[in-house]
């Protein structure tokens, strides 16, 4: 069986990630506290880890844990200010 057009609805969904707030990529309220952040981070990052998926889904992972990652650097840059 011949897989086509893989690319276009993975990119999709990584649009949709980056379209949202960086609270809304760890699925936690804006005035939740930094430890409620970071345990909503560590189940993300546990979810879509690349260690964890197959090869097919390895790159996909990557770029989500990416968005993940800056989505917990403004949080934190939020709650320093």
């Amino acid at each position: 069986m011949k897989w086509t057009n893989l690319d276009s609805g993975y990119k999709d969904q990584l649009n949709i990630i980056k379209m949202q707030t960086p609270y809304e990529r760890l699925g936690v309220e804006v005035g939740a506290t930094m430890d409620e952040v970071k345990k909503a981070y560590r189940k993300k990052v546990k979810l879509y880890h690349p260690d964890r998926a197959d090869c097919f889904m390895e790159k996909h992972a990557t770029e989500v844990i990416k968005l993940l990652n800056q989505a917990l650097e403004k949080i934190k840059q939020e709650h320093a200010s």
